[in-house]
């Protein structure tokens, strides 16, 4: 499974329906953010990491 479909599984399970994927970066709510890989090890990860993407926020704010 890749990351994006990962990602996407882990935002339709927490009841999130207002989302897209603009490339491999997914949007909530005009919040941009980076998918990643995580490897944390705890038992119930679910192997992706959700980061707002700040570079995004910054040239908003400019």
């Amino acid at each position: 499974m890749t990351l994006k479909a990962r990602a996407k599984e882990k935002v339709e399970r927490a009841g999130i329906s207002n989302y897209s994927f603009d490339q491999d970066v997914l949007v909530m709510c005009g919040v941009r953010y980076s998918v990643e890989a995580c490897d944390c090890g705890e038992p119930d990860c679910d192997g992706v990491r959700l980061r707002k993407n700040l570079a995004a926020i910054n040239r908003n704010l400019q």
